[in-house]
């Protein structure tokens, strides 16, 4: 490993989230192009763009020649939404980028460089709909693995609590149409799940609840249900507050009823890889009181809440839980 390589690691990223900001994807969605028409419909000086350009192709990201460039598989996923596409995720990780050179800042001071999810919710509705929106494809592309898990067999009644954008929500209803489906989020956000299950065609087949999982009894009164789904919820929040959060979840489920956690978590031995490592990082740079939780404690977590036998399947990214009531 060479270190200098390493630390310049940076200018890759770098490059693919100006060609994805700039729209020079969309600029050669018509065929190759010459640099100056990329630059007449990015509104960029040829010269720039040219470099850019000569960038993108040196590191595949572009096929084609010097003075003519053109989409290739890796780029065309930049102008994709959904599985697999780009276009969003492309504008998440763009707006987390820049604090990621203050890393150091987070570690000295071992706090968040971002509001919370709820601050942000409260103060910038759009930008917080364009996040989910982006988590929306990360599930589209990671259902097919948690449903075949099998921790959704025969559920009569599914509760995605706190179901954020809705992204595990349509997947679950689409793919298991025997089942009754239920998101239960704050208010705010549930416009937002409407919008998506509406796009996706189940509109008419998942229930929206208004919801708190921050609150004794989430909000949802004595309902209790097949199977309750805690997708990506416990790393937003520190130990305490994440070990609460599967108590009130576990409340939610039926007798002979599953309750099944889905989050990157670390294993007894540790991170296994670089990406388990960095997520947990990740929580520091951007979620007051942010991490990631250890597989062993989450398990002990929902024993302690009257669950019984949890056991755990590796995904491709993260960890499925799952846990039965008496």
């Amino acid at each position: 490993m060479d270190p200098y390589q390493e630390l310049t690691l940076y200018q890759r990223p770098a490059a693919l989230m100006a060609a994805a900001q700039l729209g020079v994807f969309g600029a050669l969605a018509g065929g190759p192009a010459t640099p100056a028409a990329i630059a007449g419909k990015v509104g960029a000086p040829e010269d720039s763009v040219a470099r850019l350009m000569e960038a993108l192709r040196a590191l595949d990201y572009v096929s084609g020649e010097a003075g003519s460039y053109a989409l290739n598989d890796f780029s065309r996923s930049f102008l994709r939404e959904g599985a697999g596409g780009m276009v969003r995720l492309a504008w998440k990780e763009h707006l987390f980028y820049t604090a990621w050179g203050r890393l150091g800042d987070a570690v000295r001071t071992g706090n968040a460089l971002f509001a919370s999810y709820r601050d942000r919710l409260a103060r910038d509705l759009p930008s917080v709909e364009r996040f989910l929106l982006a988590l929306n494809d990360l599930a589209q592309s990671g259902a097919p693995g948690v449903i075949a898990t099998g921790a959704f067999a025969g559920a009569g009644t599914i509760l995605d609590l706190g179901g954020g954008g809705a992204g595990y929500a349509a997947e679950l209803a689409a793919a298991i149409p025997s089942a009754k489906v239920t998101l239960a989020d704050l208010p705010q956000v549930l416009p937002i799940a409407r919008g998506h299950l509406g796009r996706k065609g189940v509109g008419d087949r998942v229930e929206l609840a208004e919801a708190d999982f921050l609150q004794e009894g989430c909000g949802l009164g004595a309902r209790t249900f097949d199977r309750v789904f805690l997708s990506h919820i416990l790393h937003d929040f520190d130990v305490p507050a994440a070990s609460a959060i599967v108590g009130r979840a576990a409340r939610l489920v039926a007798p002979g009823g599953r309750l099944a956690i889905l989050d990157v978590l670390i294993p007894e031995s540790g991170p296994r890889n670089p990406v388990e490592a960095l997520f947990d990082l990740m929580m520091l740079v951007e979620v007051p009181g942010g991490r990631s939780h250890e597989l062993a404690a989450v398990k002990g977590w929902m024993e302690a809440a009257g669950l019984r036998g949890p056991e755990s399947h590796k995904l491709y990214f993260g960890c499925l839980v799952e846990a039965r009531a008496a």
